[in-house]
């Protein structure tokens, strides 16, 4: 099962690629009437992540509360039920080391288009049920986003199923128990990425589900400037699977839960 944080079940999946992206602090350049309209669960989720990337200590300082909760692998934070964590305390052990040593980021910066294709698949997932990146008609983040706009840069997907805060859904991400990878972690700790999509709303087996979908830059298709300026070349994590250029990619490891 995937880590649960305050007792909330939460299942989270990653989708990402490793491209050529800008490492420079660039913000967004949207133009008017593009700014996306997030709900306020969207735009807390937003904050959360966007406060994490500023202040990766504080996020430190979150987590390292958690221990005295653990007893080997399982977590039982309130006293209702255990929960068996795959790794146990040395899952958000790891996470701590990371946020410790990580440098602060500027933010992620609101796209419209992203968010449209975030929504796309939402929509799709609240209808069929199901879980994970491919959609009903097979396809994936990247063929998602194309009807609204280009991507820069690198791509990638996180996906989060259960009912949890924006803040509980943040340090399930970055704790990433059970994937190897880190994937979660790394797509939303990366300065290889610089603006992301979020849409949350129901799911039918899991209450909740939210999308957020992150590029190194995106040019929106009813805007005239891109979300993000993008020049030179940097990868854009240390441990996703690779693509030739920036319109290929693979998917990287999903769980379902048990």
């Amino acid at each position: 099962m995937k880590f649960r944080l305050l007792g909330v079940l939460a299942f989270s999946c990653v989708f990402a690629v490793l491209v050529s992206v800008n490492q420079r602090h660039t913000y967004s350049q949207t133009k008017k009437g593009s700014t996306p309209t997030l709900t306020p669960a969207e735009q807390d989720l937003l904050n959360e992540i966007n406060q994490a990337r500023a202040n990766p200590l504080m996020y430190a300082g979150y987590l390292e509360k958690l221990k005295p909760f653990f007893k080997g692998k399982e977590y039982d934070p309130n006293g209702e039920g255990v929960l068996e964590t795959q790794e146990g305390w040395s899952a958000v052990e790891d996470a701590i080391k990371f946020l410790r040593s990580a440098k602060p980021l500027s933010p992620l910066n609101a796209s419209e288009g992203l968010r449209l294709a975030a929504l796309s698949h939402v929509k799709d997932q609240s209808s069929s049920g199901a879980t994970g990146h491919k959609g009903a008609d097979r396809t994936m983040v990247e063929d998602r986003v194309k009807p609204y706009g280009s991507w820069q840069g690198g791509i990638g997907e996180n996906l989060g199923y259960g009912e949890e805060s924006a803040r509980e859904r943040l340090l399930t991400w970055l704790i990433d128990d059970g994937f190897t990878t880190r994937g979660h972690r790394n797509r939303l700790m990366s300065d290889g990425y610089k603006v992301a999509g979020i849409s949350c709303g129901p799911h039918p087996e899991y209450k909740t589900m939210c999308v957020v979908t992150l590029a190194g830059g995106f040019i929106d298709r009813r805007a005239s400037q891109p979300a993000a300026n993008n020049s030179g070349s940097a990868k854009a994590s240390t441990n996703t699977t690779r693509a030739t250029n920036s319109n290929s990619s693979k998917t990287g490891t999903t769980k379902k839960p048990r």
